[in-house]
């Protein structure tokens, strides 16, 4: 039991692919993943809902139950805490002289791994970045690298299979989307899509939040700015539940954010949060004319922006102006 590792999220990725599009056994994918089988099978039924499996819903029931079974851990452990917060120096008081004081005045004390975990998991005041020699969690690689390419032809590949080269704004057309709605009682609402590298944004108003009007402005909107997309990442709102028909028709990936956090968009957020400071959360947007929206874009787009690499910039500009 000591060597039980927590089922990981793509390997719950790789569950949902074989056991709802490949129809695969429990057994077999238990095989696959190196799993005992009535692991799997556990797996399965605690978080299947209705009659299909989804790794993002699986996938946050297991995050909130970790949070707060170690929020019930931490609070075994407060005068190690108070203890720790008052004497830690990353020069001269590190975490684990930190650890052995306390236990050397009988304070009661987790083990040094714990403490850094829960420096990893930001659930105490002290940071990775506040350590002398600040702790780098890299990810490890996948296991089943044979199925990335099966999971790439899924509708939505989650964002956690996102590519190296997007995720560092490494390459010009990878765009974010996102809505603003508009108060009260209005559908309407304003669709945004935002180049990661250069930070340009497109905007396009919506009479509705219905997947096919989305679709169909979406569409528009690529035409008339006449963009070149390599990639769409989109949140789990269900105005974009039918997206992958128009990047099928686009022959692009089309990536999804993990359940509650839309922050993994987060280029198009901060966008959002620009075009907010004209359109306040407040504001209908039952007359707005697509005159307004395009001044607005102007004012934004002339906005210093942080483009991390110039020549992609230049390209971008040059593509796009």
């Amino acid at each position: 039991m000591n060597n039980y590792k927590q089922i990981s999220l793509k390997e719950r990725t790789l569950i949902e692919y074989l056991l709802n599009i490949q129809n695969k056994s429990v057994s077999f994918i238990a095989k696959e993943l190196n799993r005992n089988r009535s692991t799997i099978y556990r797996e399965i039924k605690r978080n299947k809902a209705a009659i299909i499996y989804k790794t993002k819903d699986s996938q946050f029931t297991r995050d909130i139950n970790n949070t707060l079974s170690h929020q019930n851990k931490i609070s075994k452990y407060n005068e190690f805490l108070r203890f720790l917060y008052v004497n830690f120096n990353p020069k001269s008081f590190s975490i684990d002289v930190c650890v052995f004081k306390a236990k050397e005045l009988g304070i009661k004390t987790p083990t040094t791994q714990t403490v850094y975990n829960w420096i990893k998991n930001k659930q105490i005041k002290i940071k990775s970045k506040d350590l002398l020699r600040p702790r780098f969690w890299w990810k490890k690689s996948s296991k089943y690298k044979h199925y990335l390419w099966e999971i790439s032809k899924m509708n939505s590949i989650p964002i956690t299979y996102r590519p190296k080269n997007i995720n560092q704004r490494k390459d010009i057309g990878h765009f974010e989307i996102d809505l603003i709605v508009s108060s009260g009682n209005s559908s309407k609402a304003i669709m945004t899509l935002v180049e990661r590298v250069t930070r340009k944004g497109f905007a396009i108003k919506l009479e509705n939040k219905t997947m096919k009007h989305t679709n169909e402005k979406l569409k528009e909107l690529i035409g008339k700015e006449n963009l070149n997309i390599k990639s769409i990442t989109k949140d789990n709102g269900m105005e974009f539940n039918l997206l992958h028909e128009v990047t099928q028709e686009l022959n692009v990936p089309l990536y999804t954010c993990n359940t509650y956090a839309s922050c993994e968009k987060g280029t198009n957020e901060n966008f959002n949060g620009l075009i907010r400071r004209y359109l306040p959360k407040k504001t209908n947007f039952t007359n707005l004319k697509d005159d307004n929206i395009i001044e607005i874009l102007n004012e934004i787009n002339k906005m210093p922006r942080k483009i991390l690499n110039y020549k992609s910039a230049q390209e971008f500009y040059e593509t796009f102006g």
